[in-house]
């Protein structure tokens, strides 16, 4: 069996969402949040985006415009800033309680920023380079896996060395900047 697409894809897909808005996010929610939610959030929204970019490809823009797909991640990514920026909570998951549920906030912020991403489009391409759906789409996993967790591991030291009102301020206005520049496009 050659494994060239799964290699292929899983170099790929590391490279480009290292230091990218996704991994940016997981790093502020995981600072914050029960980390096993956000990862379980995080892998399934992968899982969800990946598999949709590798069945359905292009076709998924017929249903959903990328324009709606778009405004709808600038405008989550807009509240969760907001909310970030406006909550009480300490580095330690305890009493305090992240306003909604974190693995369903981090599944849907992510799904909807990755839905037309480089990523997704990386996993287009190479499945039809390569005609390998499973191997394609088992790369991307274990790729937007293991940038995840070096986010979260990021995320639980960042916590640890920088105080939570700068993290808070950080993490909100990156949110915000991010669900900006989704509304306007970029």
């Amino acid at each position: 069996m050659d494994i060239t697409p799964l290699l292929s894809t899983f170099s790929l897909i590391a490279l480009a969402e290292f230091g990218d808005k996704t991994q940016l996010a997981v790093i502020a929610l995981s600072a914050r949040y029960d980390r096993l939610k956000v990862f379980t959030g995080v892998i399934l929204a992968f899982g969800l985006v990946t598999a949709l970019g590798v069945l359905v490809g292009g076709m998924i823009y017929q249903f959903i415009p990328k324009d709606v797909i778009r405004v709808l991640a600038g405008l989550l990514f807009v509240a969760f800033g907001i909310l970030t920026l406006s909550s009480k909570e300490s580095c330690e998951t305890g009493d305090e309680k992240p306003v909604g549920n974190i693995l369903l906030s981090a599944f849907s912020m992510i799904a909807l920023a990755e839905m037309g991403d480089k990523t997704q489009l990386s996993a287009i391409t190479l499945v039809a380079k390569y005609d390998s759906p499973y191997l394609v789409f088992a790369g991307a996993l274990l790729a937007l896996g293991l940038i995840s967790l070096i986010g979260i591991f990021l995320g639980k030291k960042l916590c640890e060395i920088v105080p939570l009102t700068i993290i808070k301020l950080g993490a909100g206005a990156l949110f915000i900047l991010f669900g900006i520049m989704f509304l306007a496009g970029y």
